[in-house]
């Protein structure tokens, strides 16, 4: 979000730049926490194993997917309040 922040929605950002920074950013956090924790980054790709995992017999693991709703618009909400209390000027 502080990335999306930076090149797309500052007025101050180079046009045509933004698509790229942010393409390359989640390039980057894919494959640096991806292989590391295995986790995705899209709650509806995780939504899918764990119903898939239920109706086949196996864990019950709904119980957690709150943490990838909940995580993601926790953090993109702290990354636009420090976003914005970086570029403001005093």
């Amino acid at each position: 979000m502080a990335v999306i922040m930076g090149v797309a929605v500052d007025k101050q950002a180079p046009p045509g730049f933004a698509g790229l920074a942010i393409g390359l950013t989640v390039a980057g956090v894919i494959t640096t926490l991806g292989a590391v924790s295995g986790a995705s980054l899209n709650p509806a790709r995780s939504f899918g194993p764990m119903i898939g995992d239920l109706l086949l017999g196996g864990p019950n693991v709904l119980g957690v997917f709150w943490i990838y709703v909940v995580g993601p618009i926790i953090g993109a909400l702290l990354a636009v309040f420090l976003y914005q209390w970086f570029v403001t000027e005093t």
